[in-house]
């Protein structure tokens, strides 16, 4: 969104100075604020790095020579944070990032006010003399920005967080605006467009941390009841429970039980019938079926059962190395333990004139005592 923005507003030249004048500082100290409170130090150390590159390559014609060697000093510093991991601003591990975040930028900022740094930066060497030119960035910003960018994909792919894509992204326009072609009002404008993503990432996240459910996937209950609150006047909810979960929980341990929350999860999810699967809080899901009313989705819900019935996992042994051997041992032959588990389901539908969404899922409750009740491993009306 940002980057279209910038593409936007690059056919209007007027109004570019104007934006970065009167907003950049706003933009970035309302990013900062948000990073804190919802303790993202690495976006906080990253609009800090932004902002200084910002405002010192800003102040004045001359100033802007400093954009190249401050911005690939930024890039780099991108490059870490996405190798990092957030924390609390106020933690100890938070409180460290932000301090050495600060102290690069601020080094940075003094040590390129310097015009004779700023002028050798640009014939730094970090490949082979003999290599050809890498127009249209000098060598030592396109090296420190490819190795930077490939540290933010690895870390985009590998967290599949929104801060990690925020810091590809923040990566790529701030590259655009070191490019020497730009006039500096150009740069700014995408130097702010780096800042508001990095800042729009912190909502993103915080957004996906209320409505879907970390250790499964699924949407959690808050989704659940938005999505209720817009179903229309048709639907079927089951509530689904893994049956004798605490006691499984207390023979195996935690991470198996979180493994089996996860199968039951993948089941529920790929289940037939078009329902959608929410995690409705411990060991409990939902199941909501739009558009049908109790007797078409009890079928469905009856195969899902049956689906979780019939799935098994393998129990880790706790002394099971992590990494494969080089030599392995010579196998003995022992019998692989299988476990599986089982779930209650509880329908109700909103055929009653009036319903809400609560009352529709207290009866589903209601029913999904009365399969437990009544042996588990069923479905009940």
């Amino acid at each position: 969104m940002a980057l279209v923005a910038a593409l936007l507003l690059w056919r209007f030249p007027a109004q570019l100075e104007t934006i970065t004048d009167r907003y950049a500082l706003l933009l970035y100290g309302v990013g900062g604020v948000l990073a804190a409170s919802f303790h993202r130090s690495r976006v906080l150390v990253a609009l800090v790095g932004v902002a200084v590159v910002d405002v010192s390559t800003a102040a004045e014609p001359s100033a802007a020579d400093a954009l190249l060697p401050l911005g690939t000093m930024l890039l780099a510093m991108l490059g870490v944070l996405a190798l990092l991991r957030d924390r609390g601003v106020t933690s100890r591990a938070g409180l460290v990032q932000v301090a050495i975040g600060v102290a690069v930028a601020a080094g940075g900022y003094v040590a390129f006010n310097e015009a004779s740094i700023v002028g050798a930066f640009s014939v730094v060497q970090l490949l082979p003399p003999g290599l050809p030119a890498m127009p249209p960035l000098p060598r030592a910003a396109f090296v420190i920005g490819a190795v930077s960018l490939v540290a933010a994909v690895y870390g985009a792919l590998r967290w599949r967080g929104p801060v990690e894509r925020a810091l590809v992204w923040a990566q790529l326009m701030l590259i655009v605006a070191l490019l020497p072609a730009l006039e500096p009002v150009q740069s700014g404008i995408m130097l702010m467009a780096g800042g508001l993503v990095l800042s729009l990432s912190v909502l993103e996240q915080s957004y996906s941390m209320a409505y879907r459910d970390e250790l499964t996937g699924l949407p959690g209950r808050r989704a659940l009841m938005h999505d209720l609150d817009i179903a229309g006047n048709t639907y079927t909810v089951a509530m689904v429970d893994v049956d004798h979960f605490k006691r499984f929980n207390d023979k195996h341990g935690h991470d198996v039980g979180d493994q089996v929350l996860r199968l039951v999860a993948a089941r529920l999810e790929g289940g037939p019938g078009g329902g959608k699967a929410y995690r409705y809080g411990g060991e409990e899901f939902t199941l909501v079926y739009p558009g049908r009313v109790r007797e078409d989705a009890l079928p469905y819900a009856d195969a899902v059962r049956a689906s979780v019935e019939h799935a098994t996992f393998s129990l880790r042994s706790w002394n099971r190395p992590r990494k494969k051997p080089d030599q392995p041992k010579p196998k003995k032959k022992r019998r692989t333990r299988k476990l599986s588990v089982t779930v209650s389901l509880g329908l109700a539908d909103s055929s009653a004139k009036g319903v809400s969404p609560e009352a529709v899922l207290k009866r589903a409750d209601e029913a999904l005592y009365r399969a437990k009740k009544d042996g588990r491993n069923r479905v009940s009306v």
